[in-house]
């Protein structure tokens, strides 16, 4: 099968999984007023987010044991049948259970897609198609709000989910008839309680990092380091832990999910508080400061795809790496000095690009076969992680300098907000996204090594039954 075939018969599974993460933003006032629901409806993205970040551990690993094909199915029909449920839903509470059912099969589509890819194209060409991952990224990114603002103003914004059933039936199809020959697992037991463990760790962090969320996070602190706890000692014992520690000890492997944390910590600072900017302080539309935006995600697509082309043309990743983080950083610094929004943009976002690529081929260079399933699905989570990471800090850097509360405890609207606060608020948010980029340049040089990048995909072999069992 060619590489090319393999990438188009997953490129339709990972739009699925960026698609519906944007796709509901535009009818979400449509669905607070037919429901009622009040601010508690910020839970029907969030419930997503939460349940598809949780499971993807959960699902690399059980790839490994039970295959790649049969993971896939589940995912893609647990994603439609939480998609019809989410049609089918009456009020606010049946509709985020809903959710949390399409996030645990949207959280096998990207983890799954990546790991087939991984299984299929061999590191020093994988690079190539980093630049087609980051197109489908950034057409579900900006087809998603259209798509919800066009089914909820002409049909329904129950159409959001409902157009998820044809999509996900050609899925299948896809997958099924392209990628029979990953069906091969490994013999070996489950960790249930890993697992679960992993589930309800990922679930309070995210919590404590959600800005929406305003509750006393003491007791979610507590809870969460007796959860860490409870998972080291799990891990000790257990025969295949859900975190083998070996893929810490891979050359090159923690470095990159560490690096790939930032990289996505920095895009969503951008994706989230630039737009935010151009309309509140600069008085832009909607539609202007998405025109503004498409220049940054033009030009991510844009560093993905030559960086990849250049790695798999000179087998070199990490001078990418390094240029990628110190484009990243004065692309921040010029925002933040008011230099040429477009360009500053552009700059960041084609360094940031670059980054995609490099560090991909790293983790998949180093993988075992046995462990791909999970290792590359950690390394998502850490994209994953990163978002949500950067989303937080940028909501902290944010209200040190504006308040977001009155004395009434209603929200304060941007126009009542001083001028020059919102200004200083925002730049103190570059100047520290800036900052961030730049030590992960420094540990780009310090910690991350060059190595040859395989030209074959390595396949694992049948391994016996585990006696243990």
């Amino acid at each position: 099968m060619s590489p090319k075939t393999i990438f188009a018969s997953v490129a339709l599974v990972i739009a699925l999984g960026s698609l519906e993460k944007s796709i509901v933003t535009t009818p979400l006032p449509i669905i607070g007023e037919e429901m009622g629901a009040g601010q508690a409806l910020t839970w029907v993205i969030t419930a997503y987010l939460l349940a598809a970040t949780a499971v993807l551990p959960v699902y690399g690993k059980l790839s490994d044991i039970f295959g790649r094909v049969k993971m896939l199915n589940m995912s893609v029909i647990l994603f439609v049948l939480g998609s019809v449920a989410c049609g089918l839903s009456q009020d606010l509470t049946s509709l985020v259970a809903s959710r949390i059912l399409q996030g645990i099969g949207g959280g096998g589509l990207i983890a799954l897609a990546f790991t087939v890819i991984a299984d299929s194209i061999p590191a020093r060409e994988v690079g190539k198609y980093q630049g087609y991952i980051s197109a489908v990224y950034a057409v579900s990114s900006i087809a998603g709000p259209l798509l919800g603002g066009f089914f909820a103003e002409q049909l329904s914004w129950r159409w959001v989910f409902w157009i998820n059933l044809p999509l996900g039936g050609l899925a299948l199809w896809l997958i099924n008839t392209n990628l029979k020959h990953l069906s091969q697992g490994r013999q070996s037991p489950f960790d249930w309680i890993g697992a679960g463990l992993l589930m309800v760790l990922t679930t309070l962090l995210l919590l404590m990092l959600s800005p929406e969320l305003t509750f006393d996070r003491t007791g979610v602190i507590v809870l969460f380091v007796v959860f860490v706890m409870a998972l080291v000692l799990v891990e000790r014992k257990v025969h295949d832990p859900i975190l083998p520690g070996r893929l810490a000890k891979l050359p090159g492997y923690l470095t990159c999910v560490i690096l790939i944390c930032c990289s996505q910590l920095l895009m969503f600072a951008v994706l989230v508080y630039l737009p935010l900017q151009m309309q509140w302080q600069q008085g832009m539309s909607a539609f202007d400061s998405g025109l503004m935006m498409m220049a940054f995600m033009v030009s991510i697509t844009g560093g993905a795809y030559l960086g990849g082309r250049r790695i798999a043309k000179t087998g070199y990743y990490k001078s990418f790496v390094v240029i990628g983080f110190f484009f990243a950083a004065v692309g921040l610094l010029a925002l933040y000095l008011g230099w040429l929004p477009v360009v500053a943009l552009a700059l960041a976002g084609a360094g940031l690009g670059l980054t995609l690529p490099s560090l991909s081929v790293v983790v998949q260079n180093v993988l075992p076969p046995e462990d791909r399933g999970i290792g590359t699905s950690m390394f998502n989570y850490g994209r994953e992680l990163g978002g949500a990471i950067g989303v937080a800090i940028c909501a902290m850097l944010f209200h040190s300098k504006v308040p977001v509360v009155v004395g009434d405890g209603s929200t304060l609207s941007p126009d009542a907000i001083d001028p020059q606060r919102l200004e200083q608020a925002f730049s103190l948010i570059y100047v520290g996204m800036a900052g961030v980029g730049v030590v992960a340049l420094i540990a780009t040089l310090v910690a991350l090594k060059g190595q040859a990048l395989s030209r074959e995909v390595k396949m694992s072999s049948p391994q016996p039954a585990d006696e243990s069992k």
